[in-house]
């Protein structure tokens, strides 16, 4: 199987269950450019900055997040389209790399809660602060929406940081496999989530407080 001539999908599907020392040179090379500039984007919009250093570390982690458990990432992995692993392998990134400056930035702050008003658009009011302010922000945002709660919080939580995070639009994270949205559908999480936002973060007693609305797809 001459690995440089396949497909993305079936290349991560063959390394899947393979050991081959040639494809898993090829897929590393293919992939770790592509997860690179997940995880600088991330660490910028955290940090305002992107580490060489950080990012390799950022790209290594991701790799052995879908090295887990036998490799049960690749294996389950069920394309959509001709570049769905792709995709997969931003959501994958993304995640590792988010858990990563949350996990930093709590350690650095002792677990301190920090609330924060959003306007009415989430970006404009993130793009305002400082790096650290900005650390804060994200780290906020995260604890809160994880605190959420319901069949599609997981997922939403994910639409969330696919759309404010990486830039994604709508279409393409409709277009990832396993949400099983439409990009109308994925809008919609994001008006809900970013409401749900704003209203934890306001100053309100916990009575008050709700979960996010239901799922639309």
């Amino acid at each position: 199987m001459r690995s440089s001539s396949v497909p993305i999908n079936e290349l991560a599907e063959a390394c899947s269950r393979s050991a081959d020392a040639a494809e898993w040179e090829e897929f590393l090379e293919r992939c770790a450019p592509v997860a690179a500039l997940v995880a600088s984007r991330v660490a910028r919009l955290w940090t305002g900055a992107a580490p060489p250093a950080v990012v390799d570390d950022l790209v290594q982690d991701a790799f052995l997040k879908l090295c887990e458990q036998e490799r049960r990432i690749l294996r389950e992995f069920q394309p959509h389209n001709e570049d769905s692993f792709l995709g997969l392998l931003r959501v994958v990134t993304a995640s590792v790399a988010n858990d990563y400056f949350r996990r930093m930035y709590s350690e650095k702050r002792g677990g301190k809660v920090v609330t924060l008003a959003l306007d009415s658009e989430v970006p404009a009011s993130a793009g305002r602060v400082q790096s650290a302010q900005r650390m804060v922000l994200f780290s906020e945002f995260d604890r809160i929406l994880r605190s959420a709660t319901g069949a599609t919080a997981e997922r939403d939580r994910t639409v969330f940081w696919l759309y404010y995070l990486q830039g994604l639009t709508a279409e393409e994270i409709a277009a990832l496999p396993g949400l099983e949205l439409t990009a109308k559908g994925v809008e919609s999480a994001l008006r809900r989530m970013a409401a749900w936002l704003r209203n934890e973060i306001a100053p309100r007693t916990p009575a008050e407080r709700h979960e996010p609305a239901g799922e639309t797809s």
